[in-house]
């Protein structure tokens, strides 16, 4: 059974995060969009492992904005190949030493040391992996930064990739979805009526001839999902098929 884009995301993200975790012997982690529009800068969090929400509030409402391990934010971080920027970090010592929001907020959580990995997606987005170190922190005295590159590196090669990717499907479906909206025009308003608007959706590529699981990739369901609504269709309106299904919803 294939999973669904949020799921495989989610995967990934888990498996990636396990990873860097064992090889930084950091604490803990976080995977985000850091958004440098014009509209003024903002942090979108994609997982996290262990960082208390609390944190995770903070931070985007305003404490990233003092973080030198941003792009543009001071840590010196040379570009490596493939739009990564390199691994910047904030060793316990400097980190110690430093007297801003960001790690005033961060001392105060209780951590002594961070580093971040940055690769470029566009002129807007950066896709940011950020490691802690805890002072309770039993495995490590310090993150092993330049340890963890090539598998911080991978993690974010594959959620660019997983990002890209799924945005540009989207957009696709978006358009396909408006174009497809006209096969409903033609099902009687009573028979509508009885359809929620995934129902309606999955109705309206059936009418144009897509299978289960092009519908799947369409609507960025599972074909178990895809197969579920059916299957409710189907009961709605007493049929079992497809070809019973249109002839119902034309009368």
């Amino acid at each position: 059974m294939s999973l669904s884009p949020v799921a495989e995301f989610n995967s990934l993200n888990a498996a990636y995060s396990c990873d860097v975790l064992r090889t930084s012997r950091a604490s803990e982690l976080a995977l985000f969009l850091y958004d440098v529009s014009g509209d003024g800068p903002s942090i979108r969090f994609l997982h996290n492992t262990g960082i208390a929400p609390e944190l995770l509030t903070v931070y985007r409402q305003g404490v990233f904005r003092d973080d030198p391990l941003l792009p543009h934010g001071g840590v010196s971080n040379a570009l490596l190949g493939g739009g990564e920027l390199g691994m910047s970090h904030l060793p316990a010592k400097q980190f110690g030493a430093a007297a801003n929001y960001y790690t005033h907020a961060l001392r105060g959580a209780g951590y002594i040391e961070t580093a971040a990995l940055s690769r470029r997606l566009s002129r807007r987005f950066y896709l940011v992996a950020g490691m802690l170190l805890g002072n309770g922190a039993r495995q490590s005295r310090h993150i092993y930064a330049e340890s963890a590159v090539a598998k911080t590196q991978s993690w974010l090669m594959s959620a660019a990739d997983h990002l890209i990717d799924n945005g540009i499907l989207a957009a696709c479906r978006e358009n396909e979805l408006s174009k497809s909206a006209r096969p409903l025009a033609d099902i009687p308003v009573r028979h509508q009526m009885l359809l929620t608007p995934r129902e309606k959706d999955v109705v309206a590529q059936m009418l144009r001839g897509f299978s289960n699981k092009q519908i799947s990739a369409c609507l960025a369901l599972s074909e178990y999902t895809i197969e579920n609504h059916l299957r409710r269709i189907y009961k709605k309106f007493d049929v079992h098929s497809r070809t019973a299904l249109i002839a119902a919803l034309s009368h």
